[in-house]
Order: C-alpha cells, then sequence, then structure tokens
C-alpha cells in the first residue's frame, strides 16, 4: 500500500491514549468505598479496547513501513525498533524505580534481584510492561511475517481459526490455569505473563498486519458495510456491560472483581476490541472529520507516545494531594482528575516534542 500518512490511524492513537488514562484514573474510582458504577463501566470497562487496540495500531505502522512486497532487512528493522521502544524502556523504567523509591523511602528495587526482576517484566510503573510485550513482538517480526505470508493464502479460515484459538488460550491464561508454588522463578513467570507471552494479543497483532496489506480494500469493504458495523458495535458494547452488571447481580462480584472478570482478555472483551476497532475505523476513514476535531485527534495522535509515558506521574501528584487534603473523590472529583491528567500530559507532550534536543535525551524521552 502508498505510504501516505493516514489521519484515521493517528486518531485512533489519540483515543487509545485516552483509553488507557480512564484504565488508569479508573482505578482510583474503584478505590471509593461506594463508587459510582456506571462511572466505572466506562472507564474500566468501556475503555478496554485502547490496551489490544495499541498492538493492532503497532503492527499496522511496522507492516506499513516494511510490507511483504519489499525487502526486509532484520538487522536495520531491529535496530530502529530498539532505539523506539527499548531506549524509552530503560529510562523511563529507572525514572519510575526511582520516582517510587523516594516517595516510599525504600530503594530495594534496586537491590540486584529485585533490580533485574523489575526490568525483565516491566514492573517499575503499572502501565510500562506493555513495552516489553511489545518489544517481544519487534524481536519476533520474521514469524509474524513468515506467518501472515501462510495465512494470506486463506485469510477468512485463518483468521477465524487464529481467534478461535486466542479466545480458548486468554479464557484457560485468565480464569483457569494457576500459578505453581514449587518454584519462585516459575511463579513470578506465571503472574507476569501478560506482560511478556505475545499469544495474548496474537490475533488483534495480525489483524493489525493484515489491515495494514490491504488497507484500501479493507476501507472500501467497511465503507460499504456501516450498517452492520455499528449495530454489531451496539451489540458489542452492551455485550461488554452485561458481562459487567451480570457478574455483581447473579455472581455477586464486587466491582474489583468484576472489573479483573470482564477485561480485553475475556471472550466478550475480544469480540468488543475487535468491533470497536472496525467502527472507529468506519467513522473515521469513511467519514470527515470536523476540522476542530481534526486538529484535537491529530494533536493527541502525535503526541500519544510522550503522553503514555509521563501520564502515571500527573495521576500521583492528583491523587497524593486528594490524599493530602483528605478529599472523598466522588464521580465529579474523578472526572476532574482524568482531565486534569489528560491534559498536563497533553500539555507536557507539546513542550517535549518541540524541543530541540541532544540527540540522547531525545531518544530517552521521545523515542526518536
Amino acid at each position: 500500500m502508498s505510504k501516505r500518512f493516514i489521519h484515521s490511524i493517528n486518531y485512533m492513537r489519540g483515543l487509545c491514549m485516552l483509553g488507557v488514562i480512564g484504565i488508569h484514573v479508573g482505578s482510583v474510582a474503584i478505590a471509593n468505598p461506594t463508587p459510582n458504577l456506571w462511572l466505572v463501566a466506562v472507564l474500566e470497562i468501556l475503555s478496554r479496547f485502547s490496551v489490544p487496540a495499541f498492538f493492532f495500531l503497532s503492527a499496522f505502522g511496522m507492516f506499513c513501513s516494511q510490507p511483504l512486497n519489499q525487502p526486509f532487512s532484520y538487522k536495520d528493522y531491529l535496530r530502529r525498533r530498539l532505539r523506539t521502544v527499548f531506549v524509552p524502556y530503560i529510562a523511563w523504567s529507572l525514572f519510575y524505580m526511582l520516582y517510587v523509591s523516594v516517595l516510599s523511602h525504600n530503594f530495594n528495587l534496586f537491590q540486584p534481584l529485585a533490580f533485574v526482576k523489575t526490568l525483565w517484566y516491566g514492573l517499575a510503573m503499572y502501565h510500562i510492561y506493555f513495552l516489553v510485550i511489545l518489544l517481544w513482538f519487534y524481536l519476533l517480526m520474521p514469524l509474524w511475517r513468515g506467518l501472515l505470508q501462510q495465512m494470506e493464502k486463506a485469510p477468512l479460515a485463518s483468521f477465524t481459526l487464529l481467534f478461535a484459538a486466542n479466545v480458548v488460550f486468554n479464557f484457560y491464561s485468565s480464569y483457569i490455569w494457576t500459578a505453581p508454588t514449587d518454584s519462585p522463578f516459575l511463579h513470578d513467570a506465571f503472574v507476569y505473563r501478560l506482560n511478556y507471552v505475545v499469544f495474548h494479543y496474537l490475533f488483534i497483532f495480525m489483524f493489525g498486519a493484515f489491515i495494514a496489506e490491504h488497507f484500501q480494500r479493507a476501507v472500501d469493504w467497511i465503507s460499504r458495510h456501516g450498517v452492520f458495523i455499528n449495530v454489531l458495535q451496539l451489540a458489542a458494547t452492551a455485550g461488554m456491560l452485561a458481562a459487567y452488571y451480570g457478574v455483581m447481580d447473579y455472581l455477586h462480584y464486587d466491582v474489583l472483581s468484576a472489573v479483573f472478570t470482564v477485561h480485553q482478555l475475556s471472550p466478550v472483551g475480544m469480540v468488543y476490541t475487535v468491533t470497536t476497532i472496525v467502527f472507529f475505523l468506519y467513522w473515521l476513514e469513511c467519514h470527515s472529520v470536523p476540522p476542530v476535531m481534526h486538529r484535537l485527534l491529530s494533536m493527541l495522535g502525535n503526541y500519544s507516545y510522550p503522553i503514555y509515558l509521563v501520564h502515571p506521574v500527573f495521576l500521583s501528584a492528583c491523587t497524593g494531594l486528594a490524599a493530602h487534603f483528605h478529599l472523598y473523590l466522588r464521580a465529579v472529583h474523578i472526572l476532574a482528575i482524568y482531565l486534569i491528567v489528560a491534559g498536563l500530559a497533553a500539555a507536557y507532550s507539546a513542550v517535549i516534542m518541540n524541543l530541540s534536543l541532544p540527540r540522547w535525551l531525545s531518544v530517552c524521552l521521545k523515542g526518536k
């Protein structure tokens, strides 16, 4: 496909980043002794598409820049991707390890075994594990290229089979398998499996690769099936909400247990992720976007990476201030925290992205 700039994909980066912030702010909402169930539903349930959607977007970008019909240099590709992801990962992990250690007055994270474990599994902060699993996807790029070539021989059957296999794997990983207790190493490897086992997100990643290879054909199909896509999105959204309220009403789960049950790797969550991605493509690629919305979504998309890296700092500051002033966080306060965190992270990113920095610092802060 042409390497033209695709605004809809960039818009989706911004929207997914807002979803990620929503999930993390949702953790604050859940901590309320009497949480607002609708607010939690929006922040912690309906925003769940955003994490796997980033794997879709990552695969899309990878296969746009390295399509199957062009020569592929694994060495050159890996050098670029490591600069974009590995260097910022190390830099921000060290920053968050120091940040947490200073706030807690405990520097045990820098003990050798804890230090290695933290970096290996992406434990420096709750959001940064994403870069670890993304690095595994990057390292295995030749495997994904070969797999996509095979899947393109019978795409409908291949993707249906992969989706079904992924649903089964994620179901067992989420609800059935239990951590071994006879070995601390195996126990940690199981507990932190979402941080490196790429099969959890393999379908959505390969789906992004396939759409990148056949973008115009996919858009043509999507544009002709708008009613079906909208109805499917409504059904998937209703399914997510029904599962969320259902486990509380019928299984008597508390809100936290409901959120841990109805997530992006649950069967309904996987369906919801796919329908939401296609839904966004339909409305953002097949329709004109108002100028004001274009500027806002473009800004969020352009700054999504720095926003992702820094937003826990502002969320920590907001919750810390609320705790200092003994503020009871009602729904209006949670929404205010969301807006403040998103706004400050975007402002930081705007400054950082427009600064002329030394190359090494630019790579650490921006990934480029």
